[in-house]
């Protein structure tokens, strides 16, 4: 059976490009190897899916790393506004967050995939289940789409929407880059990202639940500054996570060092110049006192102190050079190494994935093969939390779609 476009991959970036196509075109096809759609849409944002962040566009751009200059002509071409004004109008009514996060009102991650479904079925998209799809090819300009149920579907057009490699057990485990290989695609090594990191050291395990808030966490490899990121930061069982972690995971490999600056945005300089003057004023003021003023919790103090044998209860008079200078140490340059990154079981979204090089930003289609198109994240596109990660789903979903019907004109 022959369609005018096959998009294989039911997640949001999917679903999305199948409802705006079959607006326009008649024979559009879905194949998803799950017995459902968007089953990680589900459990997005713990089941209340965070679809966007309604701050302003252009701040978007900062928010994915190098990969924004790609991303910037699809996120400006269906914006955060649109995407709201989209699921408004399909009957979701939505809720903005004092940190501009933007959830469905009724903090149901069901309702944005409803109103997905619902959509397509308008539009009279074709939805095949529990097909999953082990070979494209393409001779004279038509794709041969094979399943692993042996069955044969043709098109003009593909869109390969399969999502990372991250929650395997939902269906994105990596076979969208295999189909993008075959077909000539280099693919940027998948790796975990938006996780959190393992430590060896049981010091903070005591600290499990404690947060802080606007730390600086600095990466280290080799001696070398990767990169930094401010955000609160949340001390597990395991190790660290919290939005600073999380966030700059990305970044992250087993081994690196980290810095932890707890009194950001104070430097060590600024503290080290202000503990030299103003703890001797202390005299017997105990230094687990002395420290309160920087409205950190009294657990992480007790935590520092132990990794340096300070006796918390040492009188700031009795506090040596060296001891002070260590906490100060410990205050702003708080070092960690990386034991291991959360895995792909537990990694929000996928970093890696198709080379952006080999995909025009302004259609999403191959530049390998014409009438290819990729969408979401099987590209090597990952953002920072926050809905950055499901807009450009949408925003490269509404791109493709838009680019494949002008290409018909």
């Amino acid at each position: 059976m022959h369609y005018n476009t096959i998009i294989v991959g039911g997640g949001p970036a999917g679903l999305f490009t199948a409802q705006a196509l079959a607006k326009k075109q008649k024979r559009v096809l879905l194949l998803e190897r799950n017995k459902g759609a968007g089953k990680k849409l589900l459990i997005s944002g713990a089941g209340q899916c965070n679809f966007t962040h309604a701050g302003d566009i252009e701040d978007f751009f900062s928010c994915y790393d190098d990969k924004a200059k790609f991303l910037k002509k699809a996120l400006l071409a269906f914006d955060n506004k649109k995407t709201m004004r989209f699921f408004e109008e399909a009957g979701v009514a939505y809720t903005i967050f004092p940190n501009n996060k933007v959830f469905p009102k009724s903090m149901k991650s069901m309702d944005i995939l409803n109103a997905l479904l619902v959509q397509c079925q308008k539009s009279n998209v074709e939805m095949i289940y529990s097909e999953l799809v082990n070979q494209i090819s393409v001779y004279d300009k038509v794709f041969t789409v094979e399943t692993a149920t042996g069955k044969r579907y043709f098109s003009n057009q593909v869109v390969i929407a399969t999502g990372g490699k991250s929650y395997a057990h939902m269906g994105s485990d990596g076979t969208g880059y295999l189909l993008a290989k075959h077909l000539g695609h280099r693919i940027i090594e998948p790796r975990p990202a938006l996780t959190d990191v393992r430590l060896d050291e049981n010091t903070f395990k005591v600290l499990s639940g404690v947060s802080v808030k606007q730390t600086e966490v600095t990466i280290w490899r080799e001696q070398k500054k990767i990169q930094n990121y401010v955000g609160d930061l949340l001390f597990t069982h395991k190790g660290l996570s919290g939005p600073a972690i999380i966030n700059s995971s990305r970044w992250m490999k087993s081994g690196d060092a980290l810095q932890v600056n707890f009194l950001y945005p104070k430097s060590y300089e600024n503290i080290k110049a202000y503990f030299a003057s103003e703890v001797a004023k202390r005299g017997k003021e105990e230094i687990i006192t002395f420290l309160k003023q920087f409205e950190l919790p009294r657990t992480l103090y007790q935590a520092l102190c132990q990794r340096i044998s300070l006796d918390e209860h040492t009188t700031c008079a009795e506090l040596s050079k060296k001891q002070r200078e260590a906490l100060v140490d410990q205050l702003t340059r708080c070092p960690f190494t990386i034991a291991s990154l959360g895995g792909f079981h537990i990694a929000m979204v996928t970093a890696g994935g198709v080379h952006l090089k080999e995909v025009n930003p302004t259609t999403m289609e191959s530049r390998k093969q014409k009438g290819l198109y990729f969408v979401g994240e099987v590209l090597d596109i990952d953002g920072d939390t926050g809905g950055y990660n499901i807009q450009a789903a949408f925003s490269t979903a509404a791109l493709c779609a838009d680019s494949i019907m002008q290409n018909k004109k």
